[in-house]
């Protein structure tokens, strides 16, 4: 049994320079100082040539049990290059991409904490895809590692990963309310936006009667004047997440003047 939670804060910076418990921890992610961390020459040139700017991240990834079996990840001020095991360096512009997916995983067996996964895609409008994930377990940990607590190890996917959502959203979000300020109908998967009101699934909630847009555990929730079931998705369920999440925080900040109903 599984409780997805992609609605915590993001982990703070500092987490990733404390130090691990020594227990028996699983991790996917090498270090980024390693010497797996350090930039190839060929993604440095691919990055070069794609104008990619300066390096802000590094990603390596343990994929097999060979010692070699990694697969590099550098993340660039202006998108990503990566490279796989036995495979040809490969980039996508921040600019391509087109859509975007996350998904923090906390599982639990008999109601007891066991381990976390971390997943974020990224796809091009070539249909080329990134997928980040990796998977966390500490033995002596009895609740999952957010904010600010838990081994820096356990940081790294969901900070770089956010860091990215957050990007792409800040960056498209002025084009997406200039549209629905259009008359056009913004979609994100079962949700969408107009300039009155949100629908979740089949249920159209009018901006009156909105009172807050929240994510509990996972669950990006509705909550309004004469709702007695907010609609809800699952975040992991929903493109383009943190950028429904920011213009729909900015529509409703928006409306907040028009009279309320209920």
């Amino acid at each position: 049994m599984g409780d997805t939670d992609t609605g915590t804060p993001a982990i703070d910076r500092r987490c990733r320079h404390r130090r691990a418990r020594r227990s028996h921890v699983e991790l996917m992610i090498l270090h980024e100082n390693s010497e797996w961390g350090q930039l190839t020459h060929e993604a440095g040139e691919l990055a070069r040539r794609l104008g990619l700017g300066e390096l802000q991240h590094s990603l390596p990834t343990k994929v097999g049990v060979r010692k070699k079996s990694v697969r590099r990840v550098y993340v660039f001020r202006g998108g990503v290059v990566w490279q796989d095991p036995d495979a040809a360096e490969q980039a996508l512009r921040w600019n391509d991409v087109v859509d975007w997916r996350e998904s923090t995983t906390h599982n639990y067996r008999y109601s007891t904490y066991t381990h976390t996964n971390f997943s974020y895609t990224f796809t091009g409008s070539g249909q080329l895809s990134l997928k980040l994930a990796s998977s966390f377990r500490d033995g002596r940990m009895h609740q999952p590692p957010i904010d600010r607590f838990g081994p820096p190890q356990a940081c790294v996917c969901s900070e770089i990963g956010r860091e990215i959502c957050d990007y792409l959203a800040r960056t498209r979000l002025p084009g997406t309310l200039e549209a629905v300020g259009r008359g056009e109908r913004q979609t994100f998967g079962s949700v969408s936006l107009a300039s009155d009101g949100i629908q979740v699934g089949g249920t159209e909630v009018p901006w009156e009667l909105v009172e807050d847009l929240r994510v509990d555990k996972g669950w990006f929730k509705v909550a309004g004047a004469g709702l007695r079931r907010p609609p809800t998705r699952a975040v992991s369920d929903i493109p383009r997440f943190t950028l429904l999440k920011a213009a729909a925080d900015a529509l409703l900040e928006k409306n907040r003047d028009l009279p309320r109903i209920g």
